[in-house]
């Protein structure tokens, strides 16, 4: 009778951590779109524009060969003074380069007027992941090669981009991840099952309840 009792608490147990591990992660995964597309850059036309060979397409990818235009972003005229810095500084980061796409939501078909893919573009890391932060659209500003122009008909806000900060939570640290999650434990979940606890099991499982409340400290 114990040990089932103390089964039940392990299972019960081992529900409720995943259910609240769900409710930490999944949002950070559904809100992130660093990978909606990716592919090899292979032409730069200007700072905030280039095309990519495309590798993975999504939904709003129609050809094998996309022309990027950066979103809220603005580059010199290649025909300016600056222009040619500009394009310079993005050739060197991203020529020959994978870049991961997300492309806008708002656009119809994520694109401008003239057919350009409306975006925000992510620089490749060393494992092949895409680098959450900083995103190349705001390394284009930070390194004067281009000036935020926010436009309000897209889904992107130049806000979220510092530091991967926002509501996106580009790369919000693990540790806060962790911090999350035991406040979620330590607040709801866990108060609950001390409660059924001391209502319906045995001494064997209280013993259980209290183990576990020193393997994570509360």
């Amino acid at each position: 009778m114990i040990s089932i009792s103390i089964y039940r608490l392990h299972v019960l147990l081992l529900l409720l951590f995943c259910i609240s591990c769900s409710l930490v992660i999944l949002p950070f995964i559904a809100l992130a779109a660093q990978d909606e597309a990716y592919g090899i850059v292979t032409n730069v036309v200007d700072g905030d524009t280039f095309d990519v060979t495309i590798e993975k397409a999504g939904a709003k990818v129609a050809y094998l060969v996309e022309r990027i235009r950066l979103a809220d972003v603005d580059s010199p005229e290649m025909e300016s003074e600056n222009g040619p810095a500009a394009k310079d500084f993005t050739f060197a980061l991203l020529m020959n380069k994978r870049v991961y796409l997300d492309i806008d939501d708002l656009s119809a078909n994520g694109r401008d007027s003239y057919g350009r893919l409306i975006c925000v573009a992510y620089l490749t890391g060393f494992y092949g992941q895409p680098i959450a932060a900083p995103n190349f659209n705001r390394l284009l500003v930070d390194s004067g090669h281009a000036r935020l122009d926010n436009f309000t008909n897209n889904e992107f806000d130049p806000k979220d981009w510092r530091n991967g900060q926002g509501p996106q939570r580009e790369s919000e640290p693990l540790q806060s991840l962790g911090q999350e999650l035991q406040k979620n434990l330590t607040q709801d979940l866990l108060p609950r099952l001390q409660e059924s606890a001391g209502k319906e099991m045995d001494k064997a499982a209280k013993e259980g309840w209290d183990w576990l409340k020193g393997q994570i400290g509360v």
